[in-house]
């Protein structure tokens, strides 16, 4: 009797078990949202169990199998190669063609001489006469020699403008800077912009030394004359830069003590209108 009551409790037993472990193999997977499937669903794939099938969400996130079981993705979605570590810090040690550098400038070439039309010439810095060749005994020969001398700069040859000033003084009675001489405003005129024609290594260039007349000009006499003239003179750089224009307007009184000494300037005005 006690047998039989032990029997049935065994059996008893052993099928709430089975209840138990039924409940948990079909009924354990609803928990987990519907990702995971049943335990043999997971492992072994069985039908009916899939992750797509049970999901709210109509786009399954990817799982490690469908990665291919080892977190690399499928054959057909591989990523374009990347330089390594090793490869980038290769490219990055290497040095910059000059041509990258930012800080890389041109070197300037050197100035070139332009090229005039055929039969045209390139001008050249003034000559200044050689006082002996001048004819002493021409009041306007001794005032365009003089004039000549006075627009002689040249930045490439001259310290400054007081060296064209100093080649005028022999053909004047008095020392160029002297108050009875416009010499003086003339050289601060080309002074102002000495640094300029040095830049360019620029020199004077007259256009013209044409006189001017009137019919009421004072005669000459034996020992005073009077002259007037037009002085035209552009400034030209070696590197073919040209200043402006520059005009201006001389008036030039001459004397000599006889008619047998030679002609001296002894003053040389220019009105201001003209500087």
């Amino acid at each position: 009797m006690n047998r039989s009551r032990s029997s049935l409790l065994l059996v008893g037993a052993a099928v709430v078990l089975a209840v138990v472990g039924f409940l948990l193999v079909f009924g354990g997977g609803g928990n987990d949202g519907g990702r995971g499937g049943s335990v043999g669903g997971s492992a072994g794939g069985s039908p009916g169990s899939s992750a797509s099938a049970d999901t709210d969400d109509p786009v399954a996130a990817p799982t490690e199998g469908d990665a291919g079981g080892d977190g690399a993705p499928p054959p057909g979605d591989q990523p374009a190669d990347t330089p390594t570590t090793a490869e980038t810090s290769d490219d990055a040690s290497e040095p910059l063609e000059p041509s990258d550098t930012p800080t890389a400038r041109p070197t300037p070439g050197p100035r070139q001489t332009p090229t005039l039309p055929p039969g045209m010439q390139q001008p050249e810095p003034v000559v200044v006469p050689d006082p002996a060749t001048v004819d002493g005994a021409d009041p306007t020969a001794v005032a365009v020699a003089a004039l000549t001398a006075a627009y002689s700069f040249d930045a490439a040859t001259d310290a400054s403008s007081e060296d064209a000033m100093n080649r005028v003084q022999a053909w004047l009675a008095a020392p160029h800077d002297s108050s009875a001489y416009d010499l003086d405003g003339l050289r601060q005129d080309v002074q102002r912009d000495w640094e300029q024609w040095a830049a360019h290594q620029a020199f004077a260039s007259i256009n013209a030394i044409e006189p001017h007349t009137t019919d009421v000009d004072t005669p000459d006499t034996d020992t005073r004359a009077e002259r007037r003239f037009y002085v035209r003179m552009t400034p030209i750089g070696r590197d073919a830069w040209n200043g402006a224009l520059v005009e201006h307007q001389w008036f030039a009184f001459l004397e000599r003590d006889s008619a047998a000494d030679p002609w001296r300037i002894v003053e040389l005005q220019t009105p201001l209108a003209h500087r």
